[in-house]
């Protein structure tokens, strides 16, 4: 008899699939072939590709958003620490899955269009609460820039394999933890 194939595999090999094709050429078969299963096992365990999405966010925003050192102590480590998650992500990954999976959502799919919503609001979110914690002006519209900036910086990785421009936005995004020369207090290392 085989063994049950753990949920998180299957969500994990459904974000690889959907960063690669995308969530119009993802297919259920495609996944349930990837993971061993019947097709039909498969949707014993997922309705539809739709009710994947959320799963997969959920997965994303959870590696990208554990652990972070607390803002209140050392906002300028939880601001690096997940920055370079971001990062690391970005350029190992060659795209993000939520906005691969945003240019994919239709009106037909409305949940997969909230759970997208959501992954990059929880981000926004994040960093608006981190940004806060170090007194930095403007920290929503700081947070959606940087955000912007980060994610923008797939499109010349996935046409161009060119990575300069995330390194550069990284970069930005790394000023504002700088005591000296971006926007945060001059002072030690845990304010």
């Amino acid at each position: 008899m085989r063994e049950p194939v753990p949920l998180r595999d299957i969500v994990i090999e459904a974000r690889e699939l959907f960063r690669e094709y995308g969530y119009e050429g993802a297919s259920m078969r495609n996944l349930a072939r990837r993971v061993g299963l019947r097709p039909q096992s498969l949707y014993t365990r997922f309705s539809s590709k739709e009710a994947l999405v959320s799963e997969v966010l959920a997965l994303t925003l959870e590696e990208t958003l554990q652990d972070l050192p607390d803002p209140a102590r050392n906002w300028r480590a939880a601001w690096r620490t997940l920055i370079g998650r971001i990062e690391k992500t970005l350029e190992s990954r060659n795209r993000c899955v939520g906005l691969h999976l945003a240019y994919g959502m239709m009106s037909i799919t409305p949940d997969a269009q909230e759970a997208v919503r959501a992954f990059f609001n929880s981000v926004r979110e994040a960093m608006i609460r981190i940004l806060r914690a170090g007194k930095i002006a403007s920290p929503a519209a700081i947070a959606v820039d940087t955000l912007a900036q980060l994610e923008g910086a797939t499109l010349w990785i996935a046409t161009e394999g060119d990575s300069r421009p995330l390194k550069r936005a990284v970069r930005r995004a790394l000023q504002l933890a700088d005591p000296v020369r971006g926007h945060g207090k001059k002072s030690g290392p845990s304010s």
